[in-house]
């Protein structure tokens, strides 16, 4: 079937130059330069902060199955996708985390430059532990979960403050509030507190501390005089 051109005004998935002129070249399998294209257009479709994508929505993509069925035969589409996404990740191309989503595990992909690093790390730090039965996540205290959220012991002068808030708050709520000042960036005990006191006053759905201008870049919440605490 031929093809009849691109339509005027089209939506335009940009691609990093890297990705064209130094990793390319470089690819000697065709899954790994399909799997990194299609995780690229994936996460620019992606409009809030984390930017990354689901493995399991990647993996989903009819177009990307085609792709890989078309360009990588004799390889089973499962084969040719680990074998792209292995690939791209060894290179440092993307990035993947696991995390625990609503009880169970979620694998996440995201391209290697500042907002991934961000989201994966966000990703990485370990939520919950699941109880030995049923569904609902097991947090870990206080201390457990600032010292995975920022790598270092908490500050013995804040223990009572923390766990004041803990107890407030519950450790479901501590544990979401350190993880978004970790994709922010922001390892402030000030800053998880404020999440925590805008979430009590507006509700989880209120708002997000997380939204960007998109003209700048810059986090545009009302955390943001925050950062450099």
């Amino acid at each position: 079937m031929g093809f009849d051109g691109f339509r005027s005004g089209a939506p335009v998935t940009p691609l990093p130059q890297a990705l064209l002129r130094d990793l390319a070249p470089k690819m000697s399998d065709p899954a790994e330069l399909i799997v990194t294209l299609y995780v690229v257009e994936a996460i620019s479709r992606v409009r809030r902060y984390p930017r990354r994508v689901s493995l399991k929505a990647l993996r989903e993509s009819r177009s990307l199955i085609e792709a890989l069925v078309n360009l990588c035969p004799p390889r089973e589409v499962d084969e040719a996708f680990a074998d792209g996404l292995s690939a791209a990740v060894q290179r440092g191309s993307l990035l993947q985390a696991r995390a625990v989503e609503d009880g169970v595990w979620t694998d996440w992909i995201a391209l290697n430059d500042a907002d991934g690093r961000r989201a994966i790390e966000a990703a990485s730090m370990p939520p919950a532990s699941m109880a030995a039965y049923g569904r609902e996540p097991v947090y870990g205290s206080a201390p457990e979960i600032w010292q995975s959220a920022f790598g270092a012991p908490m500050p013995p002068i804040l223990t009572e403050e923390i766990k004041a808030a803990e107890s407030r708050y519950g450790s479901d709520w501590i544990h979401d509030a350190f993880a978004e000042a970790v994709a922010n960036g922001a390892r402030s005990w000030r800053y998880v507190q404020a999440i925590l006191e805008r979430w009590e006053t507006e509700g989880r759905d209120g708002g997000d501390a997380t939204d960007r201008s998109a003209a700048s870049g810059l986090e545009s919440s009302r955390y943001r005089h925050l950062f450099r605490e």
